[in-house]
């Protein structure tokens, strides 16, 4: 995420190793039916659209373990925030524009699929909580 790499991601799309279930019996998929990975690609593919541009960030030292990157668009700014330790990050504060009006957080982990979270905006601030081991996407409006 935070090494500038750009890549083309080519998989099946449906089968049991990759986004979608195929009804693979001997690995319990169900046919159709998203898999863990394909909720942590949603992250992405759904909220970082188009025509975003990725855009710098400065990550604060409190910020650790989380790995984040920034995309602006279509009067949105997405942030897409990695959290591969086993402690959680709770109250974690984005430092966003002032004129952000609206702010959208949605988590992937063990336990939840892209599942809509909590959040707060106050003036240029946006808090949120980071599951461990999670993928997170917050989508901020301008």
């Amino acid at each position: 995420m935070e090494a500038n790499w750009s890549a083309y991601i080519w998989w099946y799309g449906k089968r049991y190793y990759s986004f979608i279930g195929d009804g693979e019996a001997a690995y319990g998929t169900t046919a159709g039916a998203p898999l863990k990975r394909g909720y942590a690609f949603s992250q992405y593919a759904k909220y970082v659209r188009p025509g975003y541009q990725r855009v710098a960030l400065t990550k604060s030292s409190k910020a650790s373990p989380l790995e984040v990157t920034a995309y602006q668009g279509g009067g949105k700014i997405t942030l897409v925030i990695l959290n591969r330790s086993a402690s959680a990050v709770d109250n974690a504060v984005i430092q966003a524009p002032q004129n952000v009006t609206r702010a959208e957080h949605y988590l992937t982990s063990q336990n939840a699929n892209a599942a809509s979270q909590p959040t707060s905006v106050n003036g240029g601030q946006v808090s949120v909580n980071v599951g461990a081991r999670s993928i997170s996407t917050v989508v901020l409006t301008l």
